[in-house]
């Protein structure tokens, strides 16, 4: 049976169970409604609740409990959970049952956040200055030490900025665990589950890990940090099934690595582009093994607020006009070999003024070129294209147009027709 989101509403003023008045609408979807509601012990209001009401009615405990699986996944994990400061970080579960005065429809009855999620934020903000975001990824990593922490340890496998609450308080705490999953004895949860932008290589292949998670957690800070995705300049086959999709994902991935944060944006510190880079890392053991050493690594960052250079702290210089200089003479002298290897240095160790960072891309591309190595130059024409998109002014002599031309030109002599596609269409717009 289907009920419209307008019938919903006509809960409102409704009150379940003798203890939850349904007082204000917040939302509606395929599931049902939730709604702001007041809590009553002994016929007074005690605190306000969130309210979910399934939209099916007629239900039994058993058909509920399956409705409600990932939420009482949720519940059975606050329960046993002694980390306080990671409770902090998860939305509590309080009481759940079927409202038989609403037609038999099931009700759960949750922590009420107001706020709104880290996806919106983050499209309000665009970027998010390092201290906040240090701060927000921190206290991800002490609700993901919370979960990695039970015996057995649950992964969260879904963690991405569209499930991560911000509330007034400007704390933020996990939600939706549907895809939540307990740790087996071979020390791995089984299965593909995730959203794929968001989901770790290995995740992928089936075999969750908690470095899955904090793998997951990098793509976050990295987004938040720069305003996009690390791996914005792919652009995967759109005729391309499911299925093959993640795996697709993981061998571009490993072609084509992202650019450190601070060559997005300058605001961003070298240790906290460390940090970023390493959980992104496509191999499980090369991240960090634990939330706990996410946080102290978070902990160790420079600055009386996290993520910013320490008061006093003398200013580097910036890194890359003379070696840029300097591979561009090596290319003219034929050794283009030498170039590659310079460059890369540059742009891997970061602090480079991300207004140099196309020349360099740019760059390293032609060097690539001079050596054959069509795909390599296709993977930097392309990362320069991205850069200069997103706001980074062109090197002298090429627009955007210029180097998506050049991204196509590379990507045909690499065979990817794809992708020379995908550039062509770009040039063709204008880059």
């Amino acid at each position: 049976m289907s009920v419209p989101d307008t019938d919903l509403r006509e809960f409102l003023g409704r009150v379940i169970d003798g203890r939850y008045l349904l007082r204000e609408w917040i939302g509606g979807g395929g599931f049902g409604a939730v709604f702001r509601s007041d809590q009553y012990v002994l016929g007074r209001a005690v605190r306000p609740v969130a309210c979910k009401v399934s939209r099916r009615p007629g239900l039994t405990e058993r058909t509920a409990g399956e409705l409600f699986a990932d939420v009482l996944v949720l519940a059975d994990v606050m329960g046993t959970m002694t980390d306080l400061e990671a409770r902090r970080h998860l939305v509590h579960v309080y009481d759940a049952g079927l409202a038989h005065d609403l037609g038999g429809r099931a009700y759960l009855v949750m922590e009420y956040v107001q706020g709104g999620t880290l996806a919106a934020e983050f499209a309000r903000m665009e970027r998010v200055p390092p201290r906040l975001m240090v701060k927000w990824a921190r206290q991800i990593a002490v609700a993901l030490r919370g979960l990695h922490c039970l015996l057995p340890p649950l992964l969260h496998r879904d963690l991405k900025p569209d499930n991560v609450l911000l509330g007034q308080d400007r704390a933020v705490r996990l939600i939706d665990f549907g895809l939540a999953a307990r740790m087996r004895a071979t020390g791995q949860a089984d299965g593909v589950a995730g959203t794929t932008r968001y989901m770790a290589p290995e995740t992928a292949g089936g075999a969750g890990l908690p470095a899955s998670d904090l793998y997951s957690l990098g793509l976050l800070l990295y987004e938040g940090l720069t305003g996009r995705p690390p791996y914005a300049h792919l652009a995967a086959p759109l005729d391309l099934p499911d299925r093959a999709l993640a795996q697709w994902l993981v061998e571009a991935k490993r072609a084509a690595p992202p650019v450190r944060p601070s060559s997005v944006e300058a605001a961003v510190p070298p240790e906290l582009d460390e940090i970023v880079m390493r959980c992104l890392e496509l191999r499980p053991e090369d991240r960090f093994r634990t939330a706990d050493e996410v946080i102290a690594a978070l902990d160790a960052l420079p600055g009386p607020g996290r993520g910013g250079r320490a008061a006093g702290a003398p200013t580097a210089p910036a890194r890359g006009p003379a070696e840029l200089t300097a591979a561009r003479h090596a290319v003219r002298e034929g050794r283009p070999a030498e170039a590659v290897d310079l460059l890369r240095r540059v742009i891997g160790r970061g602090g480079t003024p991300r207004a140099l960072l196309p020349a360099l891309l740019v760059e390293l591309a032609r060097a690539h070129d001079a050596l054959g190595e069509h795909a390599a130059a296709a993977t930097q024409w392309a990362q320069a294209h991205e850069s200069v998109r997103a706001g980074a002014r062109p090197p002298d002599g090429l627009s955007r147009e210029l180097l998506a031309r050049r991204a196509e030109a590379a990507f045909r002599a690499a065979g990817n027709k794809f992708q020379a596609g995908h550039f062509a269409r770009l040039a063709r717009d204008g880059g």
